[in-house]
């Protein structure tokens, strides 16, 4: 079975992160982005929350942004679990499927549980 054969994605990938200076020895900088990447993360998934429980029309576009700051941001930092959780709301967004992707935050908020783990390691915590 194919399945079988395909690894999940990575909760985080410090080289993704480490790549971005062009230095790969700028731990410090690292160390920054992953600690404001963190910083930021509930209230990203805040945001995601509340766009879809409100469900309207005119919600859609901030749902979307919402959406998409957490799958950049994300596929920036290396998390790539949860930009591919992100991709997958944006795509029901994009349908307008918010009921679906209201079923999907379930799966985003254990992401973002692992994830925080992975990046409170990496930053030593």
């Amino acid at each position: 079975m194919i399945a079988d054969t395909i690894d999940p994605p990575a909760v985080f990938d410090a080289e993704a992160v480490s790549g971005l200076t062009g230095h790969p020895g700028d731990h410090a900088f690292a160390v920054v982005f992953v600690t404001r990447y963190r910083r930021l993360l509930p209230e990203r998934v805040r945001r995601i929350a509340q766009t879809l429980a409100v469900g309207e029309a005119g919600d859609r576009a901030d749902a979307m942004d919402a959406v998409l700051s957490l799958k950049v941001a994300s596929t920036t930092v290396g998390a790539h679990e949860l930009a591919g959780i992100a991709g997958r709301l944006e795509r029901l967004v994009r349908r307008g499927d918010l009921a679906q992707a209201v079923v999907l935050q379930t799966a985003l908020v254990a992401a973002v549980a692992r994830v925080d783990h992975a990046l409170g390691a990496f930053l030593g915590d």
